[in-house]
């Protein structure tokens, strides 16, 4: 009986604390996070201290990739001591390993490896000192990274700063640059400053802005002809619409893309080509892009077998773009649905939603690539619509939604690792769910229990024989693309991250292209609203005055996407509070791991937006909810009618090629 009481506490806390738990879950784990920042070496995060800054050779950086490589730079400083202190402690740290000299004698080297890079080292200076004039030398050795070094000694005035100098070669000597000083990429001066592009296209913008403005603001009386109060257009028509147009773009685009638009192009097609020539799954330590789960790989080989024997290989390889389009087509009904589910009586609210999630650029723009992140976006899509239906309270047939969850959840990790990172956040709320409207019952736990090993079974009987297999072959479940373990290291400028580039922004609103040099935040806004990183591709055609416009029109959606994430944390209303909180939960575990790559990983590339392409139907979700917030006052809707038709319209017309 005493177990059973306890039982049924627990299921009362998670049937009715369950966005307290999460959220002190959430805390928690940021706490972690923050600690483990402070002492992995793999986080190459320079942090400031005792008056020091962190400097390097002034060199400029460079967009293209850097291969496996050691860069060494000596910094020196000039000392005139006139009277010897008591103390000389030289505080030094190193990325990666230093060697400390003065007046041409080797006085200290760092212990170890690389990998202790993050330790501080104390060397007592007072030994070698006399009065006179004396030259400081520390020597830095770095790997895959530009060499850099923080080192004081408060007793002497030393502050590596820039009265430092730094060389490359020994001979030539030339003044430090801090190392979160950042110069522009010279790519992303190649294109007009946002505001300027939106300037150029002002004409269009004010009669976009005016029509919707003045239409939200018309008069209701009887004034209006009849037919004219009678025009509605339902969420169902404006999804079909959407759908149209998705179509008309792919008509349109099918000829004017270039094959080579998108991320590691020539590594999914020899992945494809591997596939489609021998019908073997190649290891992850065979090529580029094959540490991949292979199920869009597989598929694009089946289209290229096929349609081989028929058309060029070119035309066979644009016909293999198309499944990807697909998937981004498939966006729309997910969100339409998504919504229907969250706002069942406000067709206005589905409406807008189904139009911010069907218009979402970075889903316009990585659907023409080739490439499995729209795949497996589509497949998570699937899933987030799964939770969705449950948290509305639709639990019929919860065997079925079990099985179904379980086989698109095994697709979406055969297709990309990256769901992983829904399968805690799907059982929690999905269980929690289960056990709150089945309480009366008696049966909430077991079918919460039933629905858990079901979905979860069938994931792994669907998915499990992938992963076994990398750890029977390789002696792990999952290789990175970036693991060393596949000896491919690359890296790219400036190969190391400073805490200003984690919570600055701005530089994406000027000139978004390549702006994640600047920092996290900048990278994460160019990528969602924009393609930041031209799809890896110089010759991207698309409309850039339009899509250097929508860095400013974005503002608005960003706005309400926010304002969705302060609605899901307070609001009372049920099921839409437990929509958005889940939709919420899922997009801080997305961007607490593209965090981690940014941290972690010295590539450009690791904060892309486009990597939470699956949670599209979270943030239309949450930028309905913020947009009911901004359209509560006549006025104030009329604004946000006209800005958002003008964000939506550049938004398309951004990657429409002309």
């Amino acid at each position: 009986m005493q177990r059973s009481h306890r039982a049924e506490i627990i299921k009362k806390l998670l049937c009715r604390h369950s966005r307290l738990i999460v959220a002190v879950i959430l805390l928690l784990c940021l706490g972690g996070g923050i600690r483990y920042l402070w002492t992995d070496p793999r986080i190459s995060l320079l942090i400031n201290e005792g008056g020091a800054k962190w400097i390097r050779f002034p060199t400029a950086f460079q967009l293209p990739i850097r291969q496996s490589e050691k860069l060494s730079t000596g910094f020196r400083c000039r000392l005139e001591i006139r009277a010897l202190p008591d103390s000389a402690i030289l505080t030094l740290r190193a990325m990666k390993q230093a060697d400390v000299s003065l007046d041409g004698r080797l006085l200290f080297r760092t212990p170890g490896g690389p990998e202790g890079w993050k330790e501080s080292h104390q060397i007592d200076l007072r030994p070698w000192l006399a009065k006179g004039s004396h030259e400081l030398r520390i020597d830095v050795d770095h790997w895959n990274g530009h060499p850099a070094l923080l080192a004081y000694c408060k007793s002497l005035g030393i502050f590596s700063n820039n009265s430092w100098e730094a060389s490359n070669n020994g001979r030539e000597w030339m003044p430090v640059l801090p190392a979160d000083r950042i110069s522009p990429l010279p790519i992303s001066r190649q294109f007009p400053r946002s505001d300027r592009a939106i300037g150029s296209l002002l004409p269009l913008f004010l009669s976009i802005f005016a029509l919707f403005f003045f239409w939200s603001l018309r008069p209701q009386n009887l004034l209006s002809p009849s037919w004219f109060d009678k025009i509605h257009i339902s969420a169902g028509a404006v999804r079909w619409l959407l759908l149209g147009g998705w179509l008309f773009m792919a008509i349109n685009n099918f000829w004017k893309t270039p094959l080579t638009v998108g991320m590691d192009y020539e590594g999914h097609i020899q992945y494809i080509r591997t596939i489609a020539e021998n019908w073997r799954i190649p290891l992850a330590t065979e090529g580029w892009q094959m540490f991949q789960p292979p199920l869009f790989h597989f598929l694009a080989a089946i289209v290229y077998r096929t349609f081989l024997l028929i058309f060029e290989p070119e035309t066979v390889i644009r016909i293999m773009k198309l499944l990807p389009f697909l998937c981004g087509m498939g966006q729309v009904e997910i969100c339409y649905r998504a919504l229907r589910f969250a706002y069942p009586h406000r067709e206005s609210h589905q409406v807008i939603g189904t139009l911010f999630g069907g218009l979402l650029p970075m889903n316009l723009y990585m659907s023409q690539s080739l490439g499995n992140e729209p795949l497996a976006g589509f497949l998570t899509g699937l899933i987030v619509l799964f939770v969705c239906r449950l948290l509305s309270g639709n639990l019929r047939s919860l065997r079925k939604i079990s099985i179904l969850m379980g086989v698109t959840f095994g697709l979406a990790l055969l297709t990309k690792v990256t769901p992983v990172l829904l399968i805690l956040p799907v059982l929690f709320y999905a269980g929690a769910e289960i056990l709150k409207e089945r309480e009366a019952t008696g049966n909430g736990f077991k079918e919460a229990v039933s629905f858990t090993i079901i979905s979860t079974g069938i994931l792994f009987a669907v998915a499990g024989w992938y992963y076994l297999r990398n750890w029977a072959e390789m002696g792990r479940f999952f290789i990175g693309g970036w693991d060393s373990f596949r000896d491919i290291a690359w890296w790219q400028d400036p190969g190391y991250r400073t805490p200003t580039q984690l919570y600055v922004f701005g530089e994406s609103l000027f000139y978004p292209v390549y702006s994640s040099i600047y920092g996290f935040w900048d990278s994460i806004y160019s990528t969602f609203w924009m393609d930041g990183f031209l799809s890896a591709n110089y010759d991207t055609p698309w409309n850039f005055s339009f899509m250097l416009s929508s860095a400013w029109l974005s503002l608005l959606p960003s706005t309400a996407i926010v304002i969705g994430i302060a609605v899901a944390i307070r609001s009372h209303e049920k099921p839409i509070r437990r929509i958005l909180f889940f939709s919420t939960t899922c997009i801080f575990i997305y961007l607490s791991a593209i965090f981690y790559l940014f941290l972690t990983v010295p590539i450009l590339s690791t904060a892309k937006a486009t990597y939470a392409l699956g949670l599209i139907p979270c943030f239309a979700l949450l930028a309905t909810a913020g947009f009911e917030v901004l359209t509560r006052l006549r006025l104030l809707k009329a604004v946000v009618h006209g800005l958002f038709a003008c964000w939506a319209f550049f938004a398309y017309a951004s990657y429409f090629v002309g």
